[in-house]
């Protein structure tokens, strides 16, 4: 061997071995006995490949990479932890294949790379997966008792609001009974207020149950029928004078009338409406009711004076547990809620506009026909439209 042979084997960059098909060392470069603390010409203490690693790595090679080289004669960025002398252990990578000696005998061709960094880096790898995974398993746990939670809260507020509707009505009957054949007015007066108590009770029961329903991932229950909305409106107008006595309600119709719908549900939508209306406008100006039947499209709108609503409360007017700033008492924040429900029940949608100028309109707007044929305007958790206060100024 030449000397700059010799200066390559022995100094190169890697560590190099040559062993007999069984493993037995035939020799080995500088560099490797350096890295291993063994002294050269040979890996001393050392008669096999095997006896330079660990426990694991000596399986490997045993059931993996004696096979491997007899099948495919070679193998490529295998990872092995040798043992130093001192009895550390030192990572390396390690590429092999198989050589044939000039005397005709089959030997083993290895060289070896130091992986101490890509170790620490795996390492640090694994670790890191093991915590992400850990945090996903806690995320995920919280994310289902987060559910379980809001599941029961939703089911508890359903069932507390069912049990609460048949006292309130009792007490509701029950006033009206006391004070059946009563004169004085003291009295009548109490039992006025008794009711409209009641009522208000109950409509928040009402407004509680559908909340829960809609939020459970039912969809409200809709007995639609041939109706008048404008008659429907003119009844709602009538009780809804009575529920708010000190409050102006006019009623302005157009269009023939005749819808496919709930009853009880629109209802429902201008008793919504008109307690917005009386909550947080004007109560000195009047509430204008409109019903309308145009273009195949059946509106009913609440219309009043007062501030407008701000510009940040828009977007999510029709959110649940969304409330302005009212001086006359305030809900829960379910009322506009139940409302866009009831429009996308009947395939439609709500709609509102408000600026100081022409008030505040807010309202639904549905087909008139109940028909498959008839497409819905808005899916229920679709996008909420706004129309220009231009084209909805209040009646005079």
């Amino acid at each position: 061997m030449s000397i700059e042979s010799d200066l390559l084997y022995n100094e190169a960059a890697c560590g190099l071995v040559l062993t007999e098909v069984d493993g037995t060392l035939i020799t080995a470069n500088k560099t490797l006995c350096a890295w291993l603390g063994r002294e050269w010409p040979l890996l001393d203490g050392a008669a096999r490949f095997q006896d330079l690693l660990t426990v694991g790595a000596r399986i490997f090679h045993q059931t993996h990479w004696l096979p491997l080289m007899h099948m495919q004669g070679s193998l490529a960025e295998v990872k092995l932890d040798f043992v130093h002398s001192s009895g550390r252990k030192l990572p390396m990578v390690v590429n092999a294949h198989v050589v044939t000696l000039p005397d005709g005998r089959t030997c083993h061709s290895i060289a070896a790379y130091v992986a101490s960094d890509r170790d620490t880096y795996e390492r640090e790898l694994v670790k890191a997966r093991k915590n992400a995974e850990e945090l996903l398993r806690e995320r995920t746990q919280l994310q289902h008792e987060a559910s379980e939670r809001g599941l029961f809260a939703e089911q508890l507020i359903g069932i507390v609001s069912h049990d609460l509707r048949n006292p309130l009505t009792a007490i509701r009957m029950g006033t009206d009974m006391l004070v059946q054949h009563e004169t004085n007015a003291r009295r009548l007066r109490v039992a006025s207020r008794i009711n409209e108590s009641v009522d208000r009770a109950l409509s928040l029961v009402e407004d509680l149950l559908d909340f829960t329903l809609t939020k459970t991932e039912r969809a409200l229950a809709i007995d639609k029928a041939s109706v008048d909305l404008h008659a429907v409106a003119a009844k709602a107008i009538e009780e809804l004078r009575w529920a708010f006595p000190g409050v102006v309600i006019e009623h302005v119709a157009r269009g023939p009338g005749q819808v496919e719908a709930d009853t009880e549900r629109l209802v429902r939508v201008l008793g919504n409406l008109v307690a917005n209306a009386a909550r947080y406008g004007d109560i000195g100006q009047p509430i204008i009711v409109e019903s309308t039947t145009a273009s195949g499209l059946a509106t009913l709108q609440v219309c009043n004076s007062g501030p407008p609503i701000p510009a940040e409360l828009m977007p999510r007017i029709f959110q649940p547990m969304t409330r302005g700033e009212s001086h006359h008492g305030g809900g829960v924040g379910l009322g506009l809620y139940i409302v866009s429900q009831i429009a996308a029940a009947h395939g439609g949608r709500p709609t509102v506009a408000s600026d100081p100028a022409s008030g505040t309109r807010v309202g639904i707007e549905f087909p008139v026909l109940a028909s498959s044929e008839v497409e819905p305007l808005i899916e229920a958790t679709g996008a909420l439209p706004t129309v220009s206060a231009n084209d909805l100024e209040c009646p005079p």
